[in-house]
């Protein structure tokens, strides 16, 4: 079997696998919590609303796109398609799962970190090739894996039961907010693909939506620092750079 074929059928498996992960961590809850059950456990202020996380559907059905893609003939002479990152970014992803599920949360946290690095070289390869569909997939992907990164840290922090102000919890907020919209930013000009901006905005108005009742400073910032990397797009003049749909 030739390795270009290879690549593409582990791919399958890869993901196949992920999404059999998920859905055992829904019905069968692992460690006996479900995802959101965790979430609910270890909130914090930076914590989405649980709609906001609807967004895995899209990012799951661009997936699936992607991998009917690499079976096309434009595909077979990239370098982008014949890569081991993909199998790897799904590999992680259910390795996540599990380590939040059995609640250990640092090793969550090494997971996620090793999943954006992931998809943040998927995303300057395919920057490298200039190849519109993996920056709209792996752009939507790894803008939201920006903000579940940010979401991982705090839930660490939570973990450990510190005693902190409510104040200052307020200010760490807003802190992380506007230190977020701006790493997401450069990693736009960075990578030269705006589409990450989609995901994290929509992660901003899930902040929103979840804050605007109890801290109204916390839901502004997060709709301002949303508009605030919308508008980096133009500012930075960010150029998807596409050279073919498929490869």
């Amino acid at each position: 079997m030739k390795k270009e074929l290879l690549v593409k059928l582990l791919n399958i498996i890869g993901f196949v696998a992920a999404l059999y992960v998920n859905y055992l961590s829904v019905v069968t809850q692992l460690g006996g919590k479900s995802i959101r059950e965790l979430s609910d456990k270890y909130a914090n202020l930076f914590t989405p609303a649980n709609q906001t996380f609807a967004i895995w559907s899209l990012i799951y059905t661009l997936v699936f796109i992607f991998l009917i893609a690499q079976f096309l003939p434009s595909s077979k002479k990239s370098r982008f398609y014949n890569s081991y990152l993909f199998l790897t970014s799904c590999l992680l992803n259910g390795a996540w799962i599990v380590a939040w599920q059995l609640e250990c949360i640092g090793l969550s946290l090494l997971i996620m970190f090793a999943l954006l690095a992931t998809l943040a070289m998927i995303n300057q390869q395919a920057d490298t090739e200039k190849l519109l569909l993996p920056k709209i997939v792996f752009g939507v992907y790894l803008g939201w894996i920006c903000i579940a990164t940010v979401a991982n840290v705090t839930t660490w922090l939570v973990a450990f039961n510190f005693t902190i102000p409510f104040s200052i919890q307020v200010f760490s907020t807003l802190a992380i907010l506007i230190v977020a919209a701006i790493i997401v930013a450069w990693v736009m000009k960075r990578l030269a693909n705006p589409f990450l901006a989609f995901a994290v905005t929509w992660a901003f108005y899930g902040v929103y939506v979840k804050r605007i009742i109890d801290v109204p400073e916390i839901a502004y910032t997060a709709i301002a620092m949303g508009i605030l990397v919308l508008l980096s797009i133009a500012i930075f003049s960010i150029r998807p750079g596409v050279k073919k749909l498929q490869g």
